[in-house]
């Protein structure tokens, strides 16, 4: 079944997890799908990483890409690790994480069920996922099974919250890269989802691809600090929200993202004139103006007493 062009690219990005790595290393070994590669973005650990995935990759028969990048955060490592793919999916296996043994077979029977010339319209399939013991499922199911639906149908819409898990066709992740500022290290991962939605569905399955934990240090372990310090990746985030996204939102939830998209604005040092032009001259963002900016005082007033949290005002779009 291998070819030049493998079926899976399993892309893991890691960040001081040496003591973790093993377990997703080992859960990679157990596939019961063989034709893939592995392309591990390290970004810039401190600990024995490096060592930890040299020692693994002599002893396995498939072929692994390991670079190292200086810390730049784990969307950096991931258009990183795009570019790097090779396989025709691309799927996305966090460092603490571990695939389920039939994890890659399952997802490739869903894609080869899918009619061959009606595939150019899909972007992927999609499953769920499970807690490290295995027994809770981390997901709320699809309502049905198969569900063929975009990203934001499925949240907003159909209103199916939690963990999902899936591989992506690696053409269209590379043309839905990441956006990168400037000494922020962090943009949120639904971003690109969002504006893939626009072009592809995915194919969603309730059935578990993957077991997380949630580690205490986490991404989401410390939101406020995550946001201050990552005020223009927010920023675009919702700005995409109340524009390229709005049919999809419900009245409460757009003004909500309103309110956030003025409140890290401010963050970013964006104007008054320049959030307006930016919002089109819409009137929700007059409207929504005190608000936002009561949550931007709100905001300054807890970085008062809390040391190290410096809004990056200073940050650039690359």
């Amino acid at each position: 079944m291998a070819t030049d062009s493998p079926m899976f690219t399993v892309f893991i990005p890691t960040y001081n997890r040496a003591g973790l790595l093993p377990r997703a290393l080992s859960s990679i070994e157990a596939q019961t799908f063989r034709d893939f590669e592995v392309v591990i973005v390290d970004d810039g650990s401190t600990d024995d990483t490096a060592a930890v995935v040299a020692r693994w990759k002599a002893r396995v028969e498939f072929p692994v890409t390991y670079v190292k990048q200086n810390n730049q955060g784990k969307h950096v490592a991931h258009n990183k690790g795009v570019e790097l793919a090779k396989g025709r999916l691309f799927f996305n296996l966090d460092s603490d994480d571990r695939l389920l043994p039939d994890a890659l077979e399952r997802i490739w029977r869903q894609w080869e069920a899918i009619p061959e010339d009606g595939r150019e319209r899909f972007a992927g399939v999609e499953g769920l996922v499970l807690s490290m013991d295995g027994k809770r499922l981390l997901s709320n199911p699809y309502p049905h099974n198969p569900l063929d639906a975009s990203f934001l149908d499925v949240r907003y819409r159909l209103r199916v919250s939690g963990d999902k898990k899936h591989a992506i066709r690696t053409d269209i992740a590379r043309r839905f890269p990441y956006p990168v500022f400037s000494g922020e290290r962090h943009v949120r991962p639904s971003m690109t989802w969002k504006r893939i939605s626009h072009h592809y569905v995915f194919r969603c399955i309730n059935q578990p691809l993957q077991q997380v934990e949630y580690q205490p240090d986490g991404l989401s372990s410390d939101r406020f600090r995550l946001r201050m310090h990552n005020p223009r990746g927010f920023q675009l985030y919702y700005l995409e929200d109340v524009t390229m996204h709005r049919p999809w939102l419900s009245r409460r939830q757009l003004r909500r993202s309103m309110v956030d998209f003025i409140r890290f604005s401010f963050h970013a040092g964006t104007g008054l004139l320049e959030q307006a032009r930016l919002t089109r001259f819409d009137p929700l963002w007059l409207m929504m103006l005190p608000a936002g900016c009561g949550r931007w005082l709100v905001d300054l007033y807890r970085l008062r007493f809390r040391k190290g949290y410096k809004p990056n005002r200073k940050a650039t779009r690359n």
